[in-house]
């Protein structure tokens, strides 16, 4: 059978009758509820007692079910001779006790622990007489102790009147050749004057070395010539004429060539300051700082120099992005996001390509976005008379075309066929409705106010070049315009 459940200080008032279970009504003062301290259906010991009726009482197994009453399973002693009472309604107590066994076993554990106590009382008793002896040859020892001491003040003195070895006798600059050290030699010692330790001049002494110096073999990466102990197989040794190799394990990872060429997990830097050869990731460059750079410079006459940047949480480049700096100018000239977006350094104030340099295509999902808010333009109204007149000449010029450099590469026959307007066409058109300047005889335009009208210049290797060009979406607009006006008046005149 299970041990009965027990939980201290457990003890309700109960007001119910008969042979049923009975429902506790609240813990007696200084005592705790069945509820929340006894588990419903765990068997334990149980005792109710009378107050009202004080001849009822009943002590027994028992266990409180889900409502919280408790349940009598069976009676060990009671009013009703060791039957199960059938109390009276009145004002009673049930209690959650323990059971005369748990008595039983107690005063048995009692009676053994008193036997134990009476064992270790005689062990200390003859503890005590042991200590008692070991008193009394302590002080027989006594005597045999100062004896030790005398011998070992003895031998003190003799090792005072011996050759010193600890640091605590005077320190001198300079040895003097009368000076001695003491060695050992076989099973005994000697002296040996500090003249003895000088090496003897040679017949043909060499030219001496530059003082400081220290000369070593030239080494291997298996054995280098300057290493470490215990790691005989790392250090420094003579790579080759004017050359340093540095050693790894018995194996060359670095070299410093006669030109100040460093190369690492190679043999040979080539023509770099640094070279790096390694597998998968060559080189890493942290910092601890809020942004990590690269920095390239060329130091010569007008050089400039650039940063390759990561981003942190401040300074011009953040969020964790990629940025190319610009240090002559202070500004970052491109980055790249988390995201994956590339950006320019600032908004609005870089082209992305050149007149003399540009992309040979351009692939997209989608169009270009070019900003339309109203809020950044200064209106200036529909076109006028000689603009109308203008979209129209220059919509009778659009056609078919070729690139040169295509029919070059590919020939005619293979050569794709595009469709637009020829750029000095459309200028002339424009300076013929007196709305721009014309183009000059070195073939230079004036001045336009037109931004769909371009012309770049630039040197190339000394020689002046330039390109004529448009912007296709807003002259398409100034044409539509241009046939929108037509269209209207034509329909006018219906």
């Amino acid at each position: 059978m299970p041990t009965p459940f027990f939980a201290d200080l457990v003890r309700e008032l109960c007001r119910d009758g008969g042979t049923g279970a009975l429902m506790p009504t609240g813990a007696v003062p200084g005592h705790r509820c069945f509820a929340g301290h006894v588990p419903a259906d765990r068997i334990f010991h149980y005792a109710v007692a009378g107050i009202v009726h004080p001849g009822e009482w009943e002590t027994g197994l028992g266990r409180i079910d889900a409502e919280g009453r408790l349940v009598r399973e069976s009676v060990a002693a009671s009013s009703s001779g060791g039957m199960m009472v059938d109390f009276r309604p009145g004002l009673k107590t049930i209690a959650l006790t323990v059971g005369a066994g748990w008595f039983a076993a107690r005063d048995a554990a009692a009676a053994a622990l008193e036997e134990e106590a009476a064992t270790t009382r005689a062990v200390v008793s003859d503890l005590a007489g042991d200590v008692a002896n070991a008193g009394a040859a302590l002080a027989a020892l006594g005597g045999d102790v100062a004896a030790v001491e005398a011998a070992v003040s003895d031998l003190n003195d003799a090792i005072e009147a011996k050759q010193p070895i600890s640091t605590g006798h005077d320190t001198v600059t300079e040895a003097a050749e009368s000076d001695l050290l003491t060695v050992r030699r076989g099973s005994g010692w000697v002296n040996l004057p500090l003249a003895a330790l000088i090496p003897d001049e040679p017949d043909e002494p060499e030219e001496p070395e530059e003082p400081g110096v220290v000369v070593a073999a030239a080494g291997s990466a298996a054995a280098p010539s300057i290493g470490f102990a215990d790691d005989g197989d790392t250090g420094l040794f003579h790579a080759g004429a004017d050359e340093i190799g540095f050693a790894v394990a018995g194996s060359e990872r670095m070299r410093l060539d006669e030109a100040g060429q460093l190369g690492i997990g190679t043999s040979d830097p080539g023509v770099f300051r640094l070279n790096v050869v390694g597998g998968a990731f060559t080189a890493k460059i942290e910092s601890a700082s809020e942004q990590t750079a690269l920095a390239l410079n060329n130091i010569s006459a007008g050089g400039r120099e650039w940063y390759l940047v990561t981003g942190g949480s401040g300074g011009s480049l953040s969020g964790g992005k990629l940025g190319i700096y610009d240090m002559t100018a202070m500004q970052i000239r491109l980055q790249i996001t988390g995201a994956g977006e590339v950006c320019p350094g600032a908004d609005n104030n870089q082209p992305l390509g050149l007149g003399s340099h540009r992309w040979s295509t351009l692939y997209a999902a989608t169009g270009t976005i070019n900003t339309s808010d109203s809020r950044e333009k200064l209106w200036q109204g529909p076109m006028t008379g000689a603009e109308q007149r203008a979209a129209r000449r220059i919509a009778a010029e659009l056609g078919f075309f070729q690139w040169n450099d295509a029919i070059a590469w590919k020939g005619a026959a293979a050569a794709r066929r595009h469709f637009g307007v020829r750029a000095q066409a459309v200028w002339a058109i424009m300076a013929d409705e007196g709305l721009i300047d014309p183009i000059d005889e070195d073939g230079r335009p004036g001045a336009t106010p037109y931004a769909f009208l371009c012309w770049d210049n630039w040197e190339d290797e000394a020689v002046p070049a330039d390109r004529f060009g448009i912007r296709a979406d807003q002259l398409a607009l100034f044409l539509i315009a241009g046939i929108d006006a037509r269209l209207a008046l034509l329909e006018a005149a219906i």
